[in-house]
């Protein structure tokens, strides 16, 4: 794998600003949250040696981020990952294979944007959905890696591969959800997102019952107070379903209406495995008491 995903800690839950270094003598952390550490970095930063950029994102990364990119097409590079990464997710990256290496040497001179399309198809094909994500941080190592932090942007559609040596350029596509004409799509796509918050509540408290914590549990709050339907769609998607090959159908869709009527089925048919095997355990529970 060329790519190593970094765990994202939890400084970095709602970044604002962040700084960019193109070369680094060796890779140290720089948690905002101690002062000593910002005042070491701006330090830093004044060497000549060290190239600085800064990108705002304007609140939660978790909102729907649109790129200056319009719907024509444009050629950027393509990187496999194992995972599904929706816009607004952030993630932390590691670049060790050398195609990346020259890479990453090559979006320091052009742009910080590169597209990530899942990897995982059982017939080894590239998918032709993915989703382009901004480098809103850099560390390079002295062995030429890169550490870096990245937020998930718009959604792409390939159109041509137009080369693979050293890493993947392809023409692609922007594309978002589709508006809707009529009138009361608004307040459907608010009952729907009622449905999935029901859903999604009986998931967690069935988990909790099974002792199984689910892996979105601790950000379940976060996505109830969200009101923007399309980037509660990508947030139910990305924190609580586990199907790799699901997530790639909710990315793929350009209707949030139907994005989040299948995230309400699928979480609608967890709950009823939950609650079969906790009714098979409390069975079980029940007929060991009865034979004491």
């Amino acid at each position: 794998m060329a790519f190593k995903t970094l765990q994202v800690p939890s400084s970095l839950a709602r970044p604002n600003t962040y700084s960019f270094s193109s070369s680094q003598a060796s890779y140290q952390p720089k948690p905002p949250s101690r002062p000593q550490a910002r005042v070491a970095t701006k330090n830093h930063l004044k060497s000549p040696s060290v190239l600085k950029c800064r990108a705002n994102l304007h609140g939660c990364v978790d909102e729907v981020i649109q790129s200056q990119l319009d719907h024509h097409a444009t050629e950027i590079p393509i990187v496999h990952y194992p995972s599904v990464v929706f816009p607004g997710e952030t993630l932390q990256l590691q670049t060790f294979e050398f195609r990346y290496r020259i890479m990453m040497h090559t979006l320091l001179q052009e742009s910080l944007t590169f597209g990530i399309i899942y990897s995982g198809r059982k017939d080894s094909r590239m998918d032709d959905i993915g989703c382009m994500v901004h480098v809103v941080e850099c560390e390079k190592l002295v062995d030429d890696r890169f550490f870096l932090t990245c937020v998930g942007g718009d959604r792409f559609r390939v159109l041509k591969v137009v080369r693979t040596k050293p890493y993947v350029i392809a023409r692609i596509q922007v594309f978002t959800d589709r508006c809707s004409s009529n009138p009361g799509h608004q307040v459907d796509l608010g009952c729907l997102m009622q449905q999935v918050e029901k859903h999604l509540k009986n998931v967690t408290m069935l988990s909790e019952k099974l002792n199984w914590k689910p892996r979105g549990d601790y950000q379940a709050g976060k996505v109830s107070r969200m009101h923007n339907p399309e980037s509660f769609s990508f947030t139910v998607a990305r924190l609580f379903v586990d199907d790799r090959s699901e997530q790639q159908w909710l990315l793929r869709l350009d209707d949030t209406a139907q994005r989040l009527v299948r995230e309400g089925r699928y979480l609608e048919q967890r709950s009823k495995y939950l609650a079969a095997i906790a009714a098979i355990r409390d069975a079980f529970q029940h007929l060991s008491c009865n034979e004491k």
